[in-house]
């Protein structure tokens, strides 16, 4: 799993390095740029990161304050000011910290819960946003 998130979450920076301040997302949705992108990632991984650590820890879980969705427009808009390099710092510290989380988890610990939690904001949410990456009229995507 650390493996396959670590190739997939190379591929979305390798694209976010080449379109750093490109919209990425389709004409008809708000824009995003690799600085969003960055941001979003950051904050989701923050999150899922505090829900293993806490799941591990045998604490209640913490819950987000909205859906999703109104999450993604609350931290889009508190994080506006945040240049490009920053994000892209936020970001690779959080994916950095998940890795050494899930790395350190012993063996015995690991049941289906733990998993579900864990895969919540791995390689399959980082495919998800190469594909919504629309760049020069064609689709970026995890071959």
């Amino acid at each position: 799993m650390l493996r396959i998130d670590s190739i997939v979450w190379n591929e979305l920076v390798s694209v976010l390095a080449a379109h750093p301040e490109e919209s990425l997302h389709a004409p008809t949705s708000p824009r995003w740029t690799s600085r969003d992108v960055y941001m979003h990632m950051a904050r989701w991984l923050n999150h899922s990161n505090n829900l293993i650590e806490a799941y591990c820890a045998g604490q209640t879980l913490p819950s987000l304050e909205a859906t999703p969705e109104e999450m993604n427009s609350r931290w889009q808009r508190e994080d506006r000011g945040i240049e490009l390099n920053d994000a892209k710092e936020k970001a690779q510290m959080a994916f950095s910290r998940r890795q050494g989380i899930i790395e350190s988890i012993p063996l015995n610990r690991w049941d289906n819960e733990l998993e579900r939690i864990v895969r919540y904001d791995g390689a399959t949410h980082f495919a998800a946003h190469l594909n919504y990456i629309v760049v020069e009229s064609s689709r970026c995507s995890v071959d």
